[in-house]
């Protein structure tokens, strides 16, 4: 019952992302940042996307560094195209066209004054989607183990 999230940055973010990696694998999520998982031989794209299919969520961080790489946006184009839920962190100052394939879908400000606040929304936030994931998955586990107890109930009644 993991809950996964890939981090989609700019390089020059990255004390921003190991803060908010500590934070998520202290409340029991798996992180995926591309450049701390070497596969050496393997094109860059082609890790990347596989972390992104084995994640339940895409975090964006959409810092003025984040919005001027390519990688980010590619990230984001793939996350679309195999949805997967975005979940962008914006930094206060990025203007709406920035966003460009991100507009219209909703946020959390970030600003790098008080990174705590947005930190601690974004993780309390994605805590709430693992507790979800992992009801869900409960609630089909009980499903199942009722359904095969129903199914062997009418298979012992079958035989007498």
């Amino acid at each position: 019952m993991s809950y996964t999230v890939f981090i989609s940055h700019s390089t020059s973010d990255q004390r921003l992302v190991t803060i908010l990696s500590n934070i998520l694998s202290k409340m029991g999520i798996n992180v995926y940042v591309a450049e701390w998982y070497l596969v050496p031989g393997v094109p860059i794209s082609k890790k990347i996307f596989e972390q992104i299919d084995n994640s339940n969520c895409v975090v964006v961080i959409l810092t003025r560094n984040g919005i001027r790489s390519q990688w980010v946006h590619q990230e984001i184009g793939y996350a679309k195209r195999v949805n997967r839920p975005i979940i962008p962190l914006v930094e206060k100052g990025i203007s709406k066209e920035q966003l460009a394939s991100l507009q219209g879908i909703e946020y959390i400000e970030y600003s790098p004054y008080k990174p705590m606040d947005a930190i601690i929304k974004l993780s309390t936030f994605i805590k709430s989607q693992k507790l979800r994931k992992e009801q869900q998955e409960e609630t089909l586990l009980v499903g199942g183990a009722l359904l095969s107890l129903l199914l062997l109930i009418m298979l012992s009644g079958e035989k007498k």
